[in-house]
């Protein structure tokens, strides 16, 4: 399950576009954040991507992503051209055989992040690919039986475009203001592209208007997963940080996809929904959290010459993460073994704080008094050092500088967690213990000081 959005210069009131998207995945699927150089390729060459083999390009361009640990694919990123997308599962009432012989939305992301320029052109990559090899690949870690089509936002400095899909039938819009997808499909008759099986599928009606989400939609998925009331969230938060501040920035993008469906103060995860942008799970009827986020802005005036600002938390759960920032033609995050995950614990970025969120399932409020204050300071400056024209070893010293002490900051506030037994002791109700007692075990997330044991 995951949100997304693109503020176009009409909503924002600014001269910038703004993308934002939650990746909400199993609680123990740890993202990884990857920054890949651009690379050649020798004719003939072939991609072994999540499931399947496909020819590869000759060129692939410089990406940054945020992905799954043990997929090939991306939940969402950025490349060198700031063309930027993210996905979301939806569910259609088109029978998938479970062969795992397609492509994953995620394998479609990346795929057209590497070699595309435009979001014109990654809208019709993506939409050959899915015609070609289909989407008939699991997208579940360890539910294996998770398979679903997909929805994107794909969005450059200059356009958006958010793209529906039903197996092989697809439909495509353009983006004018604000739009915000989950996981249903939101495109009636008002698409300006569309697959040619599809036009086929019309003519079979002629006289009867078409909807392509109310032809597609399974209505029982798609109901159980609040799609309707995360994507209104999403909207009236965005709408109203919009009227409250005369524009809609980074800031308040931020501040959107942190919201929960209560008050962040009254909050608690044992009582969390399938209804909030920023997901706790809590068992069987909201078994994802969010597991990374990723906001991308764009200037668009004329005489901006460093148009792109890319921020990513590399975490879970925003409400108590940082948004850093990343530049491209940097380096020093292609070689950061920090800022990759695996299966279980281990002193990177993810699950540094995974071990903090952990341990907010059972004190949420005391968790974030500690945490978020030690935050607050580092995210203004991240603010504050991005407004401004950057040379490339700036760049360099300013995405590794908050990177670090993003991490020191985790080992900090973790170790006096610790120290205090906080997110130990504090009883919840018991099916939400016990599943997280599951989803725990055999991690490693340190809970206890062992040596006082």
């Amino acid at each position: 399950m995951c949100d997304t959005s693109l503020a176009t210069e009409k909503f924002t009131n600014t001269q910038k576009r703004i993308f934002a998207k939650n990746s909400d995945r199993e609680p123990n699927e740890a993202q990884s954040i990857l920054h890949l150089p651009r690379m050649e390729y020798t004719k003939g060459s072939t991609l072994r991507t999540t499931y399947i083999e496909i020819p590869q390009s000759p060129v692939t361009y410089e990406v940054f992503l945020s992905k799954p640990f043990h997929m090939w694919g991306a939940e969402m990123g950025v490349n060198e051209f700031g063309l930027c997308i993210g996905n979301e599962a939806v569910f259609t009432n088109l029978k998938i055989k479970k062969q795992n012989n397609g492509l994953t939305g995620m394998d479609l992301i990346r795929l057209a992040l590497e070699r595309c320029k435009s979001a014109k052109d990654g809208l019709f990559l993506i939409t050959e690919l899915l015609e070609t090899y289909g989407q008939d690949a699991c997208g579940g870690y360890e539910n294996r039986s998770f398979f679903y089509h997909n929805s994107f936002i794909i969005a450059d400095r200059t356009d958006g475009y958010v793209l529906e899909t039903a197996d092989k039938y697809w439909v495509a819009k353009k983006i004018d203001s604000f739009y915000a997808i989950s996981n249903g499909l939101t495109i009636g008759s008002d698409f300006d592209y569309s697959s040619p099986n599809l036009i086929n599928k019309l003519r079979k009606n002629p006289n009867k208007e078409f909807s392509f989400k109310d032809h597609f939609t399974d209505h029982f998925y798609t109901y159980m997963s609040h799609c309707k009331d995360r994507r209104k969230l999403h909207q009236e938060t965005a709408q109203n940080l919009e009227k409250e501040n005369a524009s809609y920035t980074t800031k308040q993008a931020m501040i959107a996809l942190k919201t929960h469906a209560i008050e962040t103060d009254e909050f608690e995860p044992s009582s969390a929904s399938m209804k909030s942008l920023c997901l706790h799970a809590t068992g069987p009827t909201t078994p994802n959290q969010t597991n990374g986020s990723l906001i991308v802005e764009w200037d668009t005036s004329e005489t901006n010459q460093d148009p792109l600002r890319v921020f990513y938390t590399g975490t879970s759960t925003p409400c108590l993460s940082l948004f850093k920032p990343f530049f491209f033609g940097t380096k020093n995050f292609m070689t950061s073994s920090s800022l990759l995950s695996y299966a279980t614990y281990s002193e990177t970025l993810w699950w540094l704080h995974e071990s903090i969120a952990r341990k907010s399932n059972f004190d949420y409020q005391a968790v974030r008094s500690i945490l978020v204050p030690a935050l607050i300071g580092l995210q203004e400056s991240v603010f504050n050092i991005t407004k401004d024209f950057l040379s490339p070893q700036k760049k360099e010293e300013a995405q590794w500088r908050f990177l670090k002490d993003h991490v020191n900051i985790l080992k900090k506030v973790d170790e006096e967690l610790i120290q205090s037994k906080i997110g130990m002791s504090r009883w919840q109700n018991p099916l939400f213990q016990i599943y997280w007692s599951g989803q725990n075990r055999k991690l490693g997330i340190p809970f206890r000081n062992e040596k006082n044991q």
